[in-house]
């Protein structure tokens, strides 16, 4: 049977295909040292993954933006302490992990689900930020 939209009836018959799923067997010992080193990789990867973006050093206008805030409201911030920062020819940095330290530590019933999301956000805020800055598309 030739397959064909439906035009003219509420039912469809869809061609399946079936496959031929093969059985591999190993020894037990063989299984969990692969089983470790798939983990071991996912592992390392995941911890890649979530520190990739941590050192990434903002100016005080790339955090402002990041965060919705003013300038004066980052002062504020730096002055009562609550983020940490890097002064540098009288111009303040921040890596991205004090960033989310300071969200962690002032999260009101919130979720870590919600500061994922957050990271996410500012993540892509800040790749298509720096793809502009640098002419690259």
């Amino acid at each position: 049977m030739a397959d064909k939209p439906c035009h003219t009836s509420q039912f469809c018959i869809v061609n399946f295909k079936y496959y031929v799923m093969k059985i591999i067997t190993i020894e037990d010992e063989a299984w969990q040292k692969l089983n470790s080193s798939i983990n071991a990789i996912a592992d390392y990867l995941k911890r890649q993954q979530e520190n990739s973006y941590d050192d990434i050093w903002l100016n005080n206008h790339e955090v402002c933006q990041y965060l919705h805030i003013s300038e004066k409201t980052l002062w504020r911030m730096r002055t009562k302490g609550e983020i940490a920062y890097s002064k540098l020819y009288g111009q303040y940095f921040y890596t991205i992990g004090a960033i989310k330290d300071m969200l962690n530590a002032n999260a009101v019933q919130t979720s870590d689900e919600y500061v994922k999301e957050l990271m996410a956000r500012g993540k892509s805020y800040i790749e298509k930020g720096r793809k502009l800055n640098t002419g690259k598309q």
